[in-house]
């Protein structure tokens, strides 16, 4: 048995299945000598002896995954209800204001004024730049805020950090404006894969494609096959991102853009080798420069394409789903466990979810709202035109966390910079 297997065991309720050790059982298979100290570690949170900060402090400081953390700390109950143990009633009464914590110019002044008009609550907002510096900061005990936008496989990795609260979505009853199937059960917060509870509701999302020059390429095929013909070397631009890149090469091979399948990933590392000498760059700033000079192929996101049609006509380029699958990326919403005001946070969730609203935010933002009659409320027919139908998003998938082999796609990254 692997020893966060062992370490873990007496504190798993009977309907969890024995978790894989990752790298808890790495170290213990090679002799790390670290072992001794991860198991002290994991026994001093198992006992209540650590707090779940103090835990994942000390955890991170031994090398161990954020996923592997979580697994141990939902294993154990670490500041968990317990189980069979009624929930306390939900405080129904308003703050004068909640704090949003955000990417910065990502939500519509006037939604936030519509919300204080309603409900009386002004809306404060805070900014940070990425997700990793979001959850850093949220694992360092950062307190104070009621409502957080982490990315699609960033709510899998907060929940099972224990760092948001579930959702009680019999206050989120706009929820039912979310229409499209990809949404409303997404693999990064899926109760049915989780603990049956729902930890986020979507906002934003976009898609992964590439676009082509209509005066070089003019008769685009919708298959990533496009980005290795040989007619097109040195005016290719490749994302210059090690997840959607190297998913590139698993979707043209047929496999899962989340695969954990290192025989498959070594597949998709060869035939992006074999592209190399075809591609002029990586690069994922300069992706709208790239379209509107006129590149032949440019591996960007939708929004990349939306920006450079108000620069060269529309009809001078044209935005290519392939369909072998693509990656679609969404935004959550989510409550951090620590929110002092979950009542009127709800109540912010369930305002971003009317169409209205959701379209007025689409509208500011420039990107697609998940809320399919929010579109109705948004004035861009560039935007509109973007916007992938039901059949398309079928196609779509998201970025999930991968764990520990996480580290096996940075390893093929790497190689592929350096051949």
């Amino acid at each position: 048995m692997g020893l966060l297997a062992r370490v873990s065991v007496h504190c798993l309720p009977h309907r969890w299945a024995r978790p894989s050790g990752g790298a808890l059982e790495r170290n213990e298979r090679h002799g790390d000598s670290n072992s001794g100290e991860v198991e002290k570690t994991v026994q001093a949170v198992a006992h209540g002896e650590l707090t779940r900060r103090q835990f994942i402090e000390r955890g991170l400081a031994l090398g161990l995954s954020v996923t592997a953390l979580g697994t141990v700390l939902g294993a154990c109950g670490t500041d968990e209800a317990t189980d069979g143990a009624t929930p306390a009633a939900m405080d129904t009464s308003l703050p004068e204001a909640i704090n949003i914590y955000n990417w910065s110019e990502y939500m519509s002044p006037q939604c936030l004024k519509d919300f204080q008009a309603k409900y009386g609550v002004k809306c404060n907002q805070t900014y940070y730049n990425s997700n990793e510096e979001m959850i850093a900061k949220l694992n360092a005990g950062a307190t104070g805020y009621d409502v957080i936008f982490p990315t699609d496989m960033y709510v899998t990795v907060m929940q099972k950090s224990g760092l948001l609260q579930p959702l009680d979505m019999t206050k989120i009853p706009n929820f039912r404006y979310v229409t499209d199937p990809l949404f409303q059960k997404p693999s990064f917060d899926d109760p049915d894969e989780q603990d049956g509870k729902k930890y986020s509701v979507p906002y934003m999302f976009g898609t992964t494609g590439y676009a082509a020059t209509l005066a070089k390429v003019p008769s685009p095929t919708d298959s990533w096959d496009q980005l290795w013909d040989a007619k097109y070397k040195g005016d290719i631009s490749m994302l210059d991102s090690t997840r959607n890149t190297l998913g590139v090469g698993l979707l043209k091979l047929g496999y899962s853009f989340n695969t954990t399948s290192q025989e498959e990933l070594d597949a998709a590392l060869a035939v992006l080798i074999e592209q190399k000498p075809l591609v002029l760059k990586y690069d994922q700033a300069n992706t709208r420069r790239s379209i509107v000079q006129g590149l032949a192929l440019t591996h960007c996101w939708d929004g990349d394409v939306g920006l450079a049609i108000k620069t060269i006509p529309a009809d001078s380029v044209e935005y290519v789903l392939p369909s072998q699958g693509y990656n679609v990326w969404a935004d959550g919403i989510v409550i951090p466990k620590a929110s002092e005001n979950p009542y009127a946070a709800h109540l912010f969730l369930d305002h971003m979810l009317d169409p209205k609203q959701a379209g007025q935010a689409a509208d500011y933002i420039g990107y697609q709202c998940v809320v399919a009659e929010g579109v109705n409320y948004i004035t861009n027919p560039i935007q509109k035109s973007m916007r992938p139908s039901p059949e398309q998003l079928a196609n779509g998938v998201f970025r999930e966390d991968v764990g520990e082999f996480n580290a096996a796609y940075d390893e093929a990254w790497t190689k592929l910079r350096a051949a």
